[in-house]
């Protein structure tokens, strides 16, 4: 018996050597001989569980993990590896029922705390995922992945401050963490500090230069500023680095048409009908093809690849896009029908004059805030801030109430936070734009804390405004990869918007899309009126600007000035939509 016992220590020493030099199938060969001998031998179980995880195999990896838990009910280690494999195969309640059953035995287990904490943050439960991310932290200040994932928690709920610290510690302890610069790029990306966003991007190149992620984020931030030269030559090195990732095609195709050749087109058809490919490829490789067809004029062809990239785009957000859905169709209207703000007298910040631009998508906001912006006093510009619904929304989960407070105690909350984004300043008389379109559900409550604010309203041909959503593929809009949730959502705008004008009207500037280009100058004087700025040529020289910035899909025609658009460019996709006309009256 001795004797086994002794032969099975150095089988297994032997298979874990095989594991250690990642020489797996001697590892698992030995693993199993040694259960051959002894069934219940659980360090051999564990290692099997172990490379079944690192061969992707969460199934067998469960199995495993199941095995060792019939032996032995409170295995903590199986346990935390079991909540592993679930969180893998995408079961994330059996996930966290797990991990908490490794706290239930040891409250005080790091990786249980950690994976506990992680998985929340998967499911965008924020508030548990800090919980057990700082609980985590507290057992153990120098984990790395903990402070990241601490920061990442902190960054999606817009405490910027709080996520840079996190990401910097990270940092500390582990010099090399390369996502955790990424992620600090994309945070200096959110706040508009492109510079601190480069720097750290490429700090993630030096130490790793074939990351990919970053090669990408970092010709985003250059096509955002305006250098496209630089931009394309960073996502060629995406290309390099990852030459099957299709995204990378479909990002440079919007710089550089001429890569939409032959070579491309077949390289696309064989991926996407490749047995083992990626929803990413999916996607990306049906709006590419989208392109082709557009090109062609075969407009039902470009619509149907169209459909079929949003729909696994939709796909692989599912989960996070749903919740969003969920708001802007649900919860979002209860906001609006029963949002209190207490009314007083008090007048502090009463002299801030926001200038609130809202809309649909595709519709001329960002030529709007360019040329207000442009004209003889310059004005911050906060494109997509999202500060107020992200403010609202908040204040109402901490209170548990749709009683928000005293007007002017929100009012200077929200100030301070316009002012952390350099937005507010004396010498532009507390003026700013504030460019995020669903503001428009909020705008009974912006009336309240901003008396003197100016809201502009700007409206487009809705079938060019719709097309032009479907085509240009907003990723981060949920709504916007369903063309049943696109129509949905100009419903409620419209119906809203028409609420408010009859309760107040004249409040709003329509401003409309296809007048501003036709008459550019006698429309844009009247919108610096309306601001009451004052209006020079510069309004309209906009595209002039160094300092010239912007994150939507207008990024690019901006840069050329105004131009007229054909006005019958998406009448060919009209009877694609025919069925929506019986149903929304507005698109008749």
């Amino acid at each position: 018996m001795n004797k086994n016992i002794k032969t099975l220590k150095t089988d297994f020493a032997e298979a874990f050597k095989h594991y250690k030099n990642k020489n797996f199938k001697n590892a698992e060969i030995t693993c199993y001989k040694i259960l051959s001998i002894d069934p219940n031998h659980l360090d051999s179980i564990s290692l099997l569980g172990s490379i079944s995880a690192l061969n992707k195999n969460f199934d067998k990896a469960q199995e495993f993990m199941h095995k060792i838990l019939k032996i032995d009910s409170k295995n903590i280690s199986a346990l935390n590896n079991l909540g592993t494999a679930y969180k893998e195969l995408g079961k994330t309640k059996e996930a966290i029922i797990t991990y908490q059953k490794v706290l239930e035995i040891n409250p005080n287990h790091v990786n249980g705390n950690y994976n506990l904490g992680s998985t929340y943050y998967q499911l965008k439960e924020f508030k548990n995922a800090k919980k057990y991310l700082q609980k985590t932290i507290g057992l153990q200040n120098n984990f790395a992945l903990a402070f990241l994932g601490l920061a990442n928690v902190h960054a999606d709920l817009k405490e910027y401050g709080e996520a840079l610290s996190s990401y910097q510690k990270a940092i500390e302890i582990n010099p090399q963490l390369i996502m955790a610069y990424n992620n600090i790029g994309l945070l200096y990306r959110q706040l508009n500090d492109f510079s601190n966003a480069k720097e750290n991007y490429q700090k993630a190149i030096k130490i790793k230069p074939d990351y990919a992620n970053s090669h990408h984020n970092l010709a985003l931030t250059y096509k955002e500023i305006g250098d496209f030269n630089k931009s394309i030559e960073c996502h060629e090195n995406a290309i390099k680095y990852e030459p099957e990732n299709l995204m990378h095609y479909h990002f440079l195709s919007e710089l550089k048409k001429d890569i939409l050749n032959t070579d491309l087109e077949k390289k696309i058809n064989k991926k996407i009908y490749e047995k083992k490919t990626t929803r990413n490829n999916l996607a990306f490789g049906n709006f590419i093809l989208a392109k082709y067809e557009r090109r062609a004029k075969n407009y039902q062809k470009e619509f149907n690849y169209l459909t079929d990239g949003h729909k696994n785009f939709f796909y692989m957000y599912k989960k996070k896009f749903d919740l969003n859905n969920k708001f802007c169709f649900d919860d979002v209207h209860k906001i609006m029908e029963g949002g209190k703000i207490t009314k007083t007298n008090i007048k502090e910040n009463i002299d801030v004059r926001p200038i609130f631009i809202i809309g649909l998508p595709r519709t001329g906001t960002t030529l709007v805030e360019r040329i207000i912006s442009s004209g003889e006093k310059f004005l911050p510009i906060g494109e997509e801030t999202e500060i107020i619904g992200y403010y609202i929304t908040k204040k109402i989960l901490e209170k548990q109430s749709l009683n928000l407070g005293k007007d002017y105690e929100i009012r200077n909350e929200l100030v301070g936070i316009y002012k952390e984004r350099g937005l507010i300043l004396k010498k532009y008389d507390y003026t700013f734009t504030d460019k995020s379109l669903d503001n428009f559900f909020y705008l009974e409550l912006i009336n309240q804390i901003f008396p003197n604010a100016k809201i502009i309203n700007c409206r487009r041909n809705v079938l060019s405004s719709i097309m032009s959503i479907f085509q240009n593929i907003l990723t981060s809009l949920s709504w916007t990869h369903r063309m049943d949730d696109i129509f949905k959502y100009f419903d409620n705008y419209f119906s809203i918007i028409e609420t408010y004008n009859s309760v107040n009207p004249n409040s709003i500037y329509e401003l409309n899309f296809e007048k501003l280009i036709d008459s550019p100058e006698e429309e844009s004087k009247k919108l610096m009126k309306f601001c009451e700025l004052p209006w020079n040529k510069k309004c309209l020289e906009f595209y002039k600007r160094k300092d010239l910035f912007s994150k939507t899909a207008s990024n690019i025609q901006i840069r050329e000035g105004i131009f007229k658009h054909a006005k019958d460019k998406y009448l060919p996709y009209k009877k694609l939509l025919s069925k929506y006309e019986k149903k929304y009256s507005w698109f008749k």
